[in-house]
């Protein structure tokens, strides 16, 4: 009899076992699941990001103040003088492959209030798969000093330093991590 008993404890051990592992290996299917479900979500909301090319007009919002306005890339290029400034004389020790990352832009105002572009937005640029960036040195972009009227639009030239070998493709980059994130693809005109 006792035996026996033990022979049923035995089997009611072993089933006990298997029963836990049938929940473990459930809930690393569940796990794996939720996983690749997260990865499929990220990678579609990097997917949601607008994206324009040169000579697009994209309306955008700002997410800081909650207006709207518009941009269009005119023409981007890489060059060694911007304003008849050569890079030697903004860049100390600058190399052969440093260039004035030029970006000619139009924004125009569609909202029902005056602001100052330079004052309530900017627009990051960097190499395609990279977060962040560098921010544009104002003093090339003068235009955006100015009061822009609703209704009203300016034009003139965000500039950065960059290297020519840096990126195929460069991306511009409206209110950056933010909801309204809108990005301009500027394909590498030295490669």
């Amino acid at each position: 009899m006792k035996k026996f008993i033990f022979l049923v404890l035995i089997c009611l051990t072993l089933a006990a076992c298997n029963n836990g592992e049938e929940n473990t290996e459930t809930q690393e299917t569940d796990n794996t699941d939720t996983v690749e479900e997260t990865d499929t979500a990220a990678s579609e909301e990097e997917e949601e990001i607008p994206t324009y090319q040169i000579g697009e007009t994209a309306t955008i919002s700002s997410d800081l103040y909650a207006f709207d306005y518009e941009v269009t890339v005119n023409d981007f290029q890489l060059t060694r003088e911007v304003d008849e400034v050569p890079i030697e004389d903004y860049l100390i020790g600058a190399r052969e492959e440093d260039r004035f990352a030029v970006v000619d832009v139009t924004i125009k105002n569609i909202s029902e209030e005056a602001y100052v572009p330079n004052q309530m937005f900017s627009a990051n640029f960097s190499a395609i798969d990279e977060d962040g960036g560098d921010i544009s040195n104002d003093e090339f972009f003068t235009a955006g000093d100015e009061e822009l009227a609703p209704g009203e639009e300016l034009t003139g030239h965000l500039v950065y330093l960059t290297d020519i070998n840096y990126a195929d493709t460069f991306v511009l980059k409206y209110e950056f991590m933010s909801d309204q994130e809108t990005h301009f693809e500027l394909p590498n005109p030295e490669q």
